[in-house]
């Protein structure tokens, strides 16, 4: 598995929900293909959904649990063994472990690991000292596990194995709004000076604090004008919608079929004013001068980096 996030406080449903689009979109690697979405609801009960493919956008998540104080998600590419539920368990009023690599190989006495650390949790046991206690048994288990407490007590950790490998990625935040930690692996991205685990530990921060962060989603949820201009730029209003497109490419307008309607790097308008860059591209359905949106969440969905927004 190739992605673990866990969060507590407001939204962190769509916390978690956040970052894993974010990795989706920003990210090559195995990512984008099953995904399992996890939380405490309000009544402290553990509530569930998964895909084997298409991503954290295929998942039919109920409002309420984007709402949700307690929530975590782990995802990869497509086609894990089932039940897909055995790399996030949950116990309802305990808590969430979710993780990256292999967090249900079992320990030495044949418990998965991730369950050796709910189990602990359901102990009573401080979600740090569970994961230090049954990673300190398996060093060279090829796991990373992070576990919530309902309490929004968090831990996490790698074991001495995975933590020797190159293409790691973590980040964790700690504040009054809430707490969250991410694990990452095998998931690549150029962003110009910022580690992934960062941008999209900055995604989930937004929602857990409820202000903007250096990386946006913008949509295309309707079909909108593609004009030709001297430069690319995006028009977007308030809300991150996609009002309408400008190219620099005379050809873009004059399509009649699937092509990338929004270029990496085109400029960001909100209500004319400038707003930032695309840091991904966008496909759309091009037709008589109208870019029109592809089903799927991460298909019509599309990062920009703000400009003059601290994390």
């Amino acid at each position: 598995m190739t992605i673990g996030i866990a969060a507590s406080g407001p939204r962190a449903g769509a916390a978690v929900r956040a970052a894993v689009l974010g990795a989706e979109l920003l990210g090559r690697g195995a990512i984008g293909g099953f995904a399992v979405f996890a939380v405490l609801d309000g009544q402290g009960r553990y509530r569930h959904c998964e895909t084997q493919r298409g991503g954290i956008g295929a998942l039919d998540i109920p409002p309420a649990w984007l709402e949700a104080r307690a929530a975590a998600v782990i995802a990869s590419g497509p086609d894990r063994p089932e039940p897909l539920v055995q790399f996030l368990p949950g116990a309802s009023g305990i808590g969430l472990v979710t993780g990256h690599r292999l967090p249900n190989r079992p320990g030495a006495d044949g418990v998965p690991l991730n369950q050796a650390v709910l189990a602990r949790l359901a102990e009573g046991h401080e979600p740090q000292q569970a994961i230090d206690s049954v990673l300190a048994g398996c060093a060279q288990a090829d796991a990373g596990l992070i576990a919530l407490a309902a309490d929004g007590r968090l831990g996490w950790g790698n074991s001495a194995r995975v933590a020797g490998r190159a293409d790691l990625g973590q980040a964790q935040r700690a504040a009054a709004a809430g707490r969250l930690a991410l694990l990452h692996n095998s998931i690549y991205a150029d962003l110009r000076g910022a580690t992934l685990a960062d941008a999209l530990a900055d995604l989930a921060w937004a929602e857990l604090a409820g202000r903007p962060a250096p990386w946006r989603f913008l949509t295309l949820a309707a079909p909108v004008p593609v004009r030709p201009a001297a430069r690319d730029c995006v028009h977007v209003d308030a809300t991150g919608a996609i009002v309408a497109l400008e190219s620099a490419d005379p050809h873009l307008p004059t399509l009649e079929r699937r092509g990338t309607a929004i270029y990496l790097g085109a400029e960001v308008r909100q209500d004319g004013a400038p707003a930032g860059w695309a840091a991904t591209e966008l496909y759309a359905d091009v037709a008589a001068g109208v870019a029109r949106p592809i089903d799927g969440l991460a298909r019509r969905t599309l990062l920009m980096r703000s400009l003059d927004v601290a994390a």
